[in-house]
């Protein structure tokens, strides 16, 4: 509903709905929903939840030029990417929607390393890697988008819950650098399949924990946090150009 009133869409791949990580067990081989290290930190965005990462990244913003409006400069940020682009959606979409990404990347598959192969390393891609921020897509927790919705939902289609998690279609997805071909995502220990990972995650997503805390990540995301003051004191402050009316489209 958020999603909704916040102008996102499964219509435009720029807009496309965001939800949050909710877990940050993909290792153990049951899911306890009862331990709050199950959880990752809704009070925190994504580029803040590793320590020493969000270290470098605001010595980084501290030694930005701050007389921007004279030098013709961005003013000072803390990230530099986005937790939601097109290239993000199809990132998670890539099996369901493989048409999008050849179109994004000039008629070829991104290279195999830089797929969705597995959810825990990508898990721990966005709790290190400095340029991924990553959040989740709504197919994480439910059925794809309906058949007749237009664009890139019509694209995508109806599909079974976890269906963007399998290499159906056997798409030529490549090798990794490991040898390794690049076909269904590999999922958490906990999950038995797909569909079983979708229902735990929404599981997840209901659970008490997170209802008692993920009015904290729709601050950041929707409310107050967004933007100024209150965004740098919550470390979550991006560059000023994903911003709202900044630029000047007249």
């Amino acid at each position: 509903y958020l999603n909704l009133l916040a102008g996102r869409s499964t219509n435009d791949l720029s807009q496309w709905p965001v939800f949050p990580w909710v877990l940050a067990d993909y290792e153990s081989p049951t899911l306890d929903l009862s331990k709050p290290a199950t959880f990752r930190d809704l009070s925190k965005p994504i580029g803040a939840l590793n320590p020493q990462r969000l270290a470098t990244l605001r010595r980084r913003m501290e030694q930005m030029p701050r007389n921007t409006a004279t030098e013709g400069r961005s003013a000072p940020y803390l990230y530099g990417t986005h937790y939601s682009t097109p290239g993000y959606v199809l990132y998670w979409m890539v099996r369901s929607a493989p048409a999008h990404m050849l179109r994004l990347q000039n008629g070829r598959f991104d290279a195999p390393d830089r797929l969705f192969c597995s959810v825990r390393d990508s898990w721990r891609s966005v709790l290190s890697n400095p340029a991924d921020l990553k959040e989740l897509v709504p197919e994480f927790y439910a059925s794809s988008s309906p058949a007749s919705g237009r664009g890139a939902a019509a694209a995508i289609g109806a599909a079974a819950p976890g269906a963007f998690l399998l290499n159906s279609a056997a798409l030529p997805l490549g090798r990794r650098q490991s040898g390794a071909a690049v076909g269904d995502v590999e999922l958490p220990p906990w999950a038995d399949s797909p569909a079983d990972f979708v229902a735990k995650n929404r599981q997840a997503l209901e659970c008490e924990h997170v209802s008692a805390h993920l009015h904290e990540w729709i601050e950041l995301i929707f409310g107050h946090k967004q933007r100024g003051e209150a965004a740098m004191r919550a470390d979550n402050l991006f560059h000023p150009l994903t911003y709202e009316g900044s630029v000047d489209l007249d």
